[in-house]
């Protein structure tokens, strides 16, 4: 039975500071991850300019990381994106969002799950995927990668500091090392020159590196627990992008110059580029890939399943679904329900999904069918920003139209690359029913919150005060202007 101290909806306040706040987000992006398996494909798209890519793709990216800051420093709250709408489109919007998009979450986990798994039993355990194992594998890393969540903010933290610069320390070694040594042939600006590819390629190259930014978020739902959130919270998010940004295009640029700017058929068919550019220019780091692989997800996971489970929790907490996983632990002080609660459907829907595909294409399918759900957020969250300036406009709050109105747009043209490159017509089966799939997705999202507003009209009305913090809502800026 639930103590007092255990049905507490209050986070414990002030535990971070901005190096804190920042490190989630750093880490869930995941750079070591998305550049040894998304720089492969981006070259054979695109050809050497994948460095290129990922530096327009950063510049794009910082759009929507600006719409997120604006609102984080105005309303700093558990609920994240979903308190954010709420504020400025409505409450039944951002059900429907904070559906989909926890949906999409899920899902996309899901097959990394599975994928993490399939790799471990393979790379770690030397053995090939054999049903049963490759499943087992895969709960009990689960089981790893939620416990930090679940024993404390701090401590959760730590372990994705730990990893995280295990993580980069080798991976700029690495590149700094190709790069000093001029790679196969020598330092090139080639890798910087516009593709030549046909169109169509580079813009999935492009949607490739815009999806390799996807986490970024991840200290937004953190600022309950932040001291100074509204200065601490934009730094860290928009410094999230432009720290995994940096990293992306050196590495690439390392990669590209590893194989020679003449060679970009050799690394596109290599199933393992960055072992073939450790083994020829800095052996000693060649062993280590594997490691720094299952350190970049670990951290990834960690960071995710920490922010994930706030917003969860804050949804929770504003009556939006069950109050079980509003839940604090009274040991702890964590919202471990929430954090449960997120992380076990993952890894049943990743461990389902190989009775009929095998881990690697179940991976590939759940991952780009599940982020499409966050696109969908960080499409809204631009559009919520405009409908926000328009709010405080009318109230006679200015804020400034370039950061409010003129970058989200930005943001919104540079999502719709990815949509467009998991959405398009053509494509090979099953993602030719990737549409279809999408727009149910869509539709559980808009009919959870139709129902709820049938079922449970006060939790509409009652949701907006309930998912901000105490700090957002003693100075929320449309209620001192109707106020004054």
């Amino acid at each position: 039975m639930a103590t007092t101290a255990e049905t507490s909806q209050t986070l414990q306040r002030g535990q971070l500071g901005l190096f804190g706040v920042i490190m989630p987000g750093v880490a869930q992006v995941a750079p070591a991850f998305n550049l040894f398996f998304t720089t492969g494909l981006m070259v054979a798209l695109a050809g050497a300019s994948a460095p290129l890519i990922f530096l327009i793709s950063m510049v794009g990216m910082v759009a929507t990381a600006s719409s997120l800051a604006q609102f984080a420093g105005v309303y700093p709250s558990a609920g994240s994106f979903i308190t954010y709408i709420t504020r400025s489109i409505g409450t039944k919007v951002a059900v429907a969002i904070g559906v989909i998009t926890i949906l999409g979450y899920i899902i996309a986990f899901g097959g990394i799950y599975i994928f993490v798994g399939s790799y471990i039993v393979q790379n770690v355990f030397g053995n090939p995927h054999i049903w049963g194992i490759t499943q087992l594998t895969t709960i009990v890393y689960g089981a790893l990668v939620v416990a930090p969540v679940v024993v404390g903010l701090k401590f959760g933290v730590r372990v994705t500091v730990a990893l995280y610069v295990f993580e980069v320390l080798l991976l700029l070694t690495m590149s700094l090392t190709i790069l000093f040594r001029g790679g196969a042939t020598g330092l090139s600006a080639v890798p910087f020159h516009w593709p030549s590819g046909h169109s169509t390629d580079v813009l999935l190259a492009f949607s490739l590196a815009v999806l390799a930014f996807g986490g970024f978020e991840a200290a937004a739902p953190l600022a309950e627990e932040t001291r100074n959130p509204r200065r601490a919270v934009p730094v860290a998010v928009i410094g999230t992008v432009l720290i995994s940004g940096v990293l992306y295009v050196l590495g690439s640029y390392a990669l590209v110059t590893a194989f020679g700017v003449g060679h970009a058929g050799a690394l596109a068919a290599d199933p393992n580029p960055f072992h073939t550019a450790a083994r020829a220019f800095i052996p000693f780091v060649a062993p280590l890939i594997t490691w720094i692989f299952l350190s970049s997800v670990t951290s990834s996971y960690v960071a995710a399943n920490t922010q994930t489970a706030r917003v969860i929790f804050a949804g929770a907490r504003g009556g939006l679904w069950s109050s079980v996983l509003a839940t604090i632990n009274v040991r702890f002080r964590t919202p471990a329900a929430a954090a449960i609660a997120f992380v076990a459907p993952s890894i049943i829907i990743g461990v389902v999904a190989t009775a009929v595909t095998t881990p690697a294409s179940a991976s590939g399918f759940l991952g780009t069918y599940g982020i499409l759900g966050l696109i969908i957020m960080y499409l809204m969250a631009n559009v919520a920003l405009i409908v926000e300036w328009a709010k405080l406009r009318a109230r006679g709050i200015r804020k400034n139209p370039w950061l409010w109105v003129v970058v989200p747009v930005i943001g919104i043209a540079v999502l719709a690359v990815p949509v467009w490159g998991d959405l398009r017509p053509g494509q090979a089966s099953p993602y030719n029913i990737m549409p279809w799939l999408t727009l149910g997705l869509i539709a559980l999202g808009v009919i959870y919150a139709l129902v709820l507003g049938v079922i449970r009209p006060e939790a509409l009305r009652r949701a907006p005060a309930l998912l901000e913090g105490a700090e957002s809502l003693a100075t929320d800026p449309i209620v001192a202007a109707d106020s004054a």
